[in-house]
Parts: structure tokens; C-alpha cells; sequence
């Protein structure tokens, strides 16, 4: 089959969405199907920053279009490629699959599926997020203009299939396939935890929002930790506009010391600090899924995350995870304590992660997306 993905930003852009859409591409190629790649040059929304050119070949045929920021809509809403939009027209496909909620590529791909009999699969990466009357107006809006042409709308958790239904999405359209790891990655939980001296080490993965991501609500915990039980926060990610303010605060309530920004950093380095933690923390306010827990729990991590999005339906509350609301510093906190005080619960927890894990390795997820490519592409 041949197979068009049309992504807002696609790898070397980091993100969950983006690595999680290359992970699809290169199992597609691998099992002999053609994978080509629409998206933009955009690397970051906030700031705006477009991707600067890469030296080398891409297995899979990636053709980039020149983004501009046409409104000041939050999320990258406001975002449109025209080049990526004659290319979605132009380009000739068995199966289009289009991400995400919103976003430019699904309205061009809802726009060529009314045009056109090729068939079309739209993942929506969405999370209802606080849900204020305006965004569900508006959820409304894009459910019945772009998710009504598809011919499968894919969701990872039940609670995003939930909020499309909420939307008015066609129940038998819905397919639930969560998102994959690769295992290969971490080839073996490590038995004993990293030997060094020191409070032990928090590692937060993504990009620097301080709103999305409850940075804030992070900084804000740490002061209500005894000094003797409180972690050092590694956040390894790109800033989107977030630095500033996770530093400011940090040094208004005296736990600067406590805090090391890594930028974003490469694979094998990525891969290093997952080894070397004693805990992941994720304190979202907004999570569709959360790729970054799937990588924590392979590395044998013990998780403290917001009880929020797909976040309780990735983990399991209690056997691997200590969940707290989202935007409560002092529930955070009081799970940081726990956890930073008790390593024989950080070892209870991380060695039930690297067993619930398993069900979500690429070898067990990439099967039902063939399976869903090759039943649309034949009844197209």
C-alpha cells in the first residue's frame, strides 16, 4: 500500500506526536509498504522556528512545506503550509492518515476526502483540557467539518473516544489504538538504582510549557518538601516560552539549586538520563497520552504524574504510579516525598511499569495499524 502521513511537524521537531508518527512511518516501511510524508519546516510553535536544513537521506520520503503563522491561535492552530496543501491534493495515496485535532493537515485532508474517494484515517491527539464553553463550541466546529469526512478516526484512550463521541463523532468510526515503545531501546530494567550520592533525581521529558506541562505547579511543590526528602528536577526538553518563568519562580521561593535545564537533548543522551533517574515526573494539566510514561515505565521508573488526559489510563494508580490532581502543588509534593523517601517503593513501582509496559511495545501496537490501513484501503 502506499501510504500519505500529513503531520503540522515531523522528527527532527521533537515531540510525542512527532516521534510516535515516525515510529508508524518506519514499521509501514519495514513490513514493505511506501510511506511518504507531508508536513511542514515549522520546529517549534512558541517561539516560532522553522527546522534548519539536515544533511542526509531519509528512508521514507519526507517533503517539507514552508509554514507561516497566519493567525495568533494558541496550539499552532494558526499555522497553515499552502504548499503542503497542493501536495496533499496532488499526491497520489491508497490511505491518507492526517493528524491532529484542529490542526491544518486535517482540514486539508478532510477537504480532499470530500473530493476524492481516497481513503482517509484522522488521529486526533485531543484532550478536553479544562473544556471551557468557548473550546467545546469550537470542538464541536472541527468534529463535524474535518472528522465527518474520515473514514476511521483513530484515538489512544478511552476518555479521548469519550470526548469525540461528546462531539458528535460517529461511534462506529471510532478505532481506539493506543500509542507504541520500542523496547529494543531499553533492552532490561536495571535491578538496583543509579549509585551516587546526592537527593535523589526527578527527570521531566518534554517540551517547556509552563502552563501545558504544570511546570509551575512543579517549582511551586518543591518548598513544601523537607530540604533532606526534596528531589533535584532535571527537565530535559525544548523551551517553548517556559524557561523564564520556571526560573523566575524558582528563585523567588529558593529552590533555584534543585532545578537543571537540559534543553533538548539527542537520543543516546535522552536514553542516558532515563538510566540515570530515580523518578519521573509528569504534572500536566493538559495529556492526551503521554509517550514520555511509556519510556519512563520501559526504563523501570516509578511515575509521579497529574491525574489528568490519558495519564490515568497509560499507568496503573498505585502499582506503578502516584497520581495527583493537576495544579496542586501540595498533593504533588506530598507523592514526591513518598517517593523520594521510600526506595523501596520506587522499586515496587518501576519494576510494575516495565511489566505493564510490555502491552504497549511497537511489536504488539503496530500489528492493529496494518490491520486498520489494510481493511480502509480495501474498502476504498
Amino acid at each position: 500500500m502506499r501510504i500519505l502521513e500529513v503531520t503540522h511537524r515531523y522528527p527532527p521537531a521533537l515531540g510525542g506526536v512527532e516521534s510516535h508518527i515516525a515510529a508508524i512511518a518506519d514499521g509501514l516501511r519495514a513490513r514493505g509498504h511506501t510511506v511518504e510524508v507531508a508536513t511542514t519546516d515549522v520546529d517549534r510553535d512558541r517561539p516560532f522556528r522553522r527546522l534548519k536544513p539536515v544533511a542526509g537521506s531519509d528512508p521514507i520520503p519526507v517533503r517539507r512545506h514552508r509554514a507561516f503563522r497566519w493567525w495568533p491561535a494558541p496550539h499552532g492552530l494558526g499555522i497553515w503550509a499552502p504548499g503542503m496543501a497542493v501536495d496533499l491534493f496532488s499526491s497520489r495515496a491508497d490511505v491518507v492518515h492526517a493528524h491532529a485535532f484542529g490542526m491544518a493537515p486535517t482540514w486539508l485532508a478532510a477537504l480532499r476526502r470530500r473530493r476524492d474517494r481516497t481513503p482517509l484515517v484522522v488521529e486526533t491527539h485531543v484532550d478536553r483540557g479544562r473544556g471551557t464553553a468557548g473550546w467545546l463550541a469550537y470542538a464541536r466546529f472541527v468534529a463535524r467539518a474535518t472528522l465527518s469526512p474520515a473514514d476511521r478516526v483513530v484515538v489512544q484512550t478511552r476518555i479521548e473516544r469519550a470526548l469525540l463521541l461528546s462531539l458528535g463523532v460517529d461511534a462506529e468510526k471510532i478505532v481506539t489504538i493506543p500509542d507504541g515503545v520500542d523496547l529494543r531501546e531499553f533492552p532490561a530494567p536495571r535491578d538496583a538504582p543509579p549509585a551516587r550520592g546526592g537527593p535523589p533525581v526527578a527527570l521531566f521529558v518534554g517540551r517547556l510549557d509552563a502552563e501545558h506541562k504544570g511546570l509551575l505547579t512543579l517549582v511551586r511543590a518543591l518548598p513544601r518538601i523537607p530540604p533532606s526528602a526534596r528531589p533535584r528536577i532535571r527537565l530535559a526538553g525544548a523551551d517553548w516560552g517556559g524557561a523564564g518563568a520556571v526560573l523566575r519562580l524558582a528563585g523567588e521561593l529558593g529552590v533555584r539549586e534543585q532545578i537543571e535545564l537540559l534543553g533538548p537533548l539527542d537520543r543516546p543522551r535522552l536514553l542516558q538520563e532515563y538510566r540515570t533517574a530515580d523518578l519521573f515526573v509528569l504534572p500536566s494539566h493538559l495529556e492526551p497520552f503521554g509517550i514520555v510514561l511509556l519510556e519512563a515505565m520501559a526504563a523501570g521508573l516509578p511515575i509521579v504524574a497529574s491525574r489528568v488526559g490519558g495519564i490515568p489510563e497509560v499507568v496503573s494508580e498505585g502499582e506503578n504510579a502516584l497520581l495527583c490532581p493537576p495544579g496542586d502543588p501540595a498533593a504533588l509534593a506530598a507523592a514526591l516525598e513518598r517517593c523520594t523517601t521510600d526506595a523501596l517503593l520506587r522499586r515496587r513501582l518501576g519494576a510494575a511499569g516495565r511489566a505493564r509496559v510490555l502491552r504497549f511495545s511497537w511489536e504488539v501496537v503496530l500489528p492493529e495499524w496494518l490491520r486498520l490501513f489494510e481493511s480502509v484501503g480495501t474498502a476504498g
